[in-house]
């Protein structure tokens, strides 16, 4: 997961805001912004891409498109969909980290937010009001309106970040969850459905934020982790390969040799007959 540091300032603006709606679906536009964009799902769904991550945004999903970030639709939107668009200046403070602690995420100082790259807030909520307030505003040349686009959007800026920091730790929870699920039951390949249904979520939301969270798709996070789990064992044990396989679900040998080669460029019986092979590599779990 992404984040970006902003700092809330009197210098922040917004440059353009509106909304779209896409009878028939479009795929998002690929372009690189010499300006941040914040694009909400207001209703349907968006498959889009920013550098080298991948996102399917749903209803009541924000996503912050950075300045100077590649971003473009990977697939058609789905029929219908609306989102509201909302684009601001940068400044000096402004920058993008690809890895933050929690604690980091907590030790945020008073004059900056940190924003995930997508926050999940829903529709019924402080910052959707706001949006609908900027928008709104912008269109209504009222007086005064560029000094108040900009404490809108400082506000907006700081719920969102205040959204994305309890929703970290909602989604470490079931994340953990799933995680010590996997290694409880090493023999078994858990399906999408049965995950989705022990964590309370739809299997297409759960499938789209594993990978958001782990960088792998749910099959292969418990692939590389049987695998690691039987290149310990081979290394440390006297069981025969076979009985490794099968404790790991593997229930043709042959499919897990070859499944374990490939993975750490040895074969099983290469492993077992020298432990110190490829001792210095980087396991994957």
């Amino acid at each position: 997961m992404s984040y970006t540091v902003l700092p809330i300032s009197h210098h922040r603006k917004v440059t353009l805001c509106g909304t779209n709606v896409y009878p028939v679906p479009e795929t998002h536009l690929d372009r690189i912004l010499s300006e941040h964009d914040l694009l909400y799902i207001y209703s349907g769904e968006q498959p889009i891409a920013q550098d080298d991550e991948s996102f399917t945004l749903q209803t009541g999903d924000i996503i912050l498109l950075r300045a100077g970030s590649h971003h473009y639709g990977t697939a058609p939107c789905s029929v219908n969909m609306r989102s509201i668009f909302i684009h601001f200046n940068t400044l000096p403070g402004d920058h993008g980290e690809k890895f933050l602690t929690r604690e980091e995420l907590e030790e945020q100082g008073s004059g900056t937010v940190i924003l995930p790259t997508v926050v999940h807030c829903g529709q019924n909520n402080a910052a959707t009001k706001i949006i609908n307030g900027i928008i709104d505003l912008y269109w209504s040349h009222q007086p005064n309106t560029e000094r108040r686009l900009t404490l809108l959007l400082n506000l907006l800026l700081d719920e969102l970040a205040s959204i994305g920091l309890a929703d970290d730790a909602q989604r470490e929870e079931w994340t953990v969850a799933v995680i010590s699920m996997f290694r409880k039951h090493p023999e078994r390949m858990y399906s999408l459905e049965e995950i989705a249904e022990s964590v309370q979520m739809n299997v297409r939301t759960l499938s789209a934020r594993f990978r958001e969270i782990t960088g792998e798709s749910v099959h292969q996070y418990q692939l590389n982790m049987k695998l690691e789990a039987a290149y310990k064992d081979l290394r440390t044990g006297t069981r025969t390969i076979k009985d490794v396989a099968m404790s790991y679900g593997f229930c043709d040998a042959y499919y897990f040799s070859r499944l374990f080669k490939k993975k750490f460029g040895l074969s099983p019986k290469q492993v077992k007959r020298d432990p110190s092979a490829n001792m210095g590599r980087n396991p994957v779990v």
